[in-house]
This record gives structure tokens, C-alpha cells and sequence, in this order.
């Protein structure tokens, strides 16, 4: 059970993310707009972070709520990442001199707008079946239970947060040694949570907490920038052994080409991960984040 200052304030995000999620869902017709699209998903799993934060039980509802907040980040999941694909590839074109290559980029540009088209049918067809329930119910006065914990806002807030920074940097170094598109993506999700976690929890810093929002920021839009560049590889590979099968060499050569670019720029960002991963640990945050929250150092670590 949280303390009741923490309860407070946790509902108070709740608030703040819940409307800006229903003026999005409010919007006419935002499923079939990029941005819009890309917006809704970012404001359910700003919504969803703090639910994992709130106590669950004294919430009605909270279960079936946040499972259907997960159902829609993950029914747009499919659709966004198509979206990325395509910019990608415009980009692309919009540089290409050769004919052979602009002909191979408007060739993918097309295979991945027959995939946008079928992924949003699918999409539509999962919002209807997905029939969010009324989010409205999470403003509902939760029954706070007593006797509360005698622990403090900034205390409280420190028990949610630690275990979140072991989760989301205790294993950026092995991961700067070793390049693994997989783990990257899932250790990107818990910086994202992470960060969402401070900014929920911004009102219990002593200090404004933007340099640690910052770092958490660099580092999520860097992993998001390689997981994009690994998934537009991983779908060129799988359209070039297409094209040889059928025997189109000369497509085959120029998807070639591009992967060689493609996989250039992968190289160039995860030197940038590396680069910013450095020094990043979960002892050094808590040296910062504790301070920051008006907190001692940890007995023994200087944390």
C-alpha cells in the first residue's frame, strides 16, 4: 500500500494521461492518420505506465483496463511499424540518383503500402473486437484503505522507481559489447517505462528531474532509431531470398545495395548507444535520482 501522498499524486497522473488519451480516441477517423495513430499508442502506454505504478487492488477494474490498453498498443503495434518502414524508404528515395535503384525503392515502396493496407483491415477489425472498456472508470474514487505506510512521498517514490532502473540499465554495458537488436528493443521498452515512471512521479523531486529525463530520452530515441533500422533490414533480407527465388536478379542486386546502406546506419547508431551507454548503470542513476528526490545516499554505496 502506498502512502497516501503517493496514492494522490499517482491518481493525479492517471487524470492528466486518461484525458489526454480520450481527446485522442474523441478525434474522428484518428486510426487512419499516421501521427494521430502513432499518438493514440504513446498515449495508452503513458496511461498503462501508470497503472503498473497505482495499487492495483484498490482500483475497480484495473485488470481488465490495463489488459485493454495493452490489446491496443498492440493492435496499432503492426500498422506503426510499417508506417517507419515506409518513411524510411522515402527518404531513401528522395536521395537515389541511379534508375536501377529508384526502381528497386519504389518497388519496396510498394510492397510496404500493400503491407500498411493489409495491416490497417486487420487493425480495424481488431478496434471493433477490442471494445475498450469506459476509461472514465478509472477516475473513480479508489478506496483508500488505512492504516497507510509511515513512509515518505520521496521514499515511496524511490520503492517504485528502483526496481525499474535494475530492469532498464542493468545491462547496458553487456549489451555495448555485444549488439543484440532483440534485448535492445526489449531494454528500450524499459527505459521508455522507466521514464514514464519519473515523469508520473514528478511532483515528489525535490529537484525538477529533467537531466535524468533527458538521458532516459537520448537513450530510448537511440534505441528506437536501431530497432527501426533492424526491423527495415530484417524485412529487405526477407524480400531479396523472395527475389532470388523468382530469379529477379536485378532487384535482388539492388535491395542488395540498399541493405549495405541500411546496415551502415545501424552500425552508426548503435555506436551512438554505445556512446551513450557509457557509464550508465544502475548505481550511478540512484547516485543521481536520490539526491534529486531530496534523498541520502544508500548506506554503503554512496548511491
Amino acid at each position: 500500500m502506498h502512502p497516501a501522498e503517493l496514492a494522490i499524486l499517482l491518481h493525479r497522473a492517471l487524470e492528466v494521461r486518461l484525458a489526454r488519451l480520450q481527446e485522442l480516441l474523441d478525434q474522428e477517423h484518428w486510426a487512419d492518420d499516421v501521427e494521430q495513430l502513432h499518438q493514440v499508442r504513446v498515449a495508452a502506454r503513458r496511461l498503462g505506465a501508470v497503472l503498473d505504478l497505482v495499487d492495483a487492488e484498490i482500483y475497480p477494474g484495473h485488470k481488465g483496463q490495463r489488459r485493454a490498453l495493452k490489446g491496443l498498443v498492440d493492435t496499432l503495434g503492426m500498422p506503426r511499424e510499417l508506417d517507419v518502414h515506409a518513411e524510411h524508404l522515402k527518404s531513401y528515395h528522395l536521395k537515389a540518383q541511379a534508375p536501377t535503384q529508384v526502381a528497386v525503392l519504389e518497388h519496396l515502396l510498394e510492397l510496404v503500402d500493400r503491407g500498411r493496407a493489409k495491416a490497417r483491415r486487420a487493425m480495424d477489425k481488431a478496434l471493433d473486437r477490442l471494445r475498450l472498456p469506459d476509461l472514465r472508470r478509472l477516475l473513480e474514487v479508489p478506496a483508500l484503505q488505512n492504516p497507510f505506510q509511515s513512509t515518505s512521498l520521496q521514499e515511496a517514490a524511490w520503492l517504485c522507481l528502483e526496481p525499474r532502473i535494475e530492469g532498464a540499465l542493468g545491462g547496458l554495458a553487456a549489451l555495448s559489447a555485444h549488439e543484440d537488436p532483440g534485448t535492445m528493443h526489449k531494454v528500450r521498452i524499459r527505459i521508455k517505462k522507466l521514464r514514464y515512471a519519473v515523469e508520473a512521479l514528478e511532483g515528489a523531486f525535490a529537484e525538477a528531474p529533467e537531466a535524468l529525463l533527458k538521458g532516459l530520452r537520448s537513450l530510448q530515441t537511440v534505441l528506437g532509431d536501431h530497432h527501426d533500422l533492424a526491423a527495415l533490414e530484417a524485412l529487405l533480407w526477407e524480400e531479396e531470398a523472395r527475389l532470388r527465388l523468382r530469379d529477379r536478379q536485378i532487384l535482388c542486386g539492388g535491395v542488395l545495395e540498399l541493405l549495405g546502406d541500411v546496415a551502415e546506419a545501424r552500425r552508426t547508431v548503435f555506436e551512438r548507444f554505445v556512446s551513450l551507454a557509457e557509464g550508465q548503470d544502475p548505481s550511478t542513476f540512484a547516485r543521481i535520482v536520490r539526491p534529486t528526490l531530496g534523498l541520502p545516499p544508500l548506506a554503503g554505496t554512496g548511491a
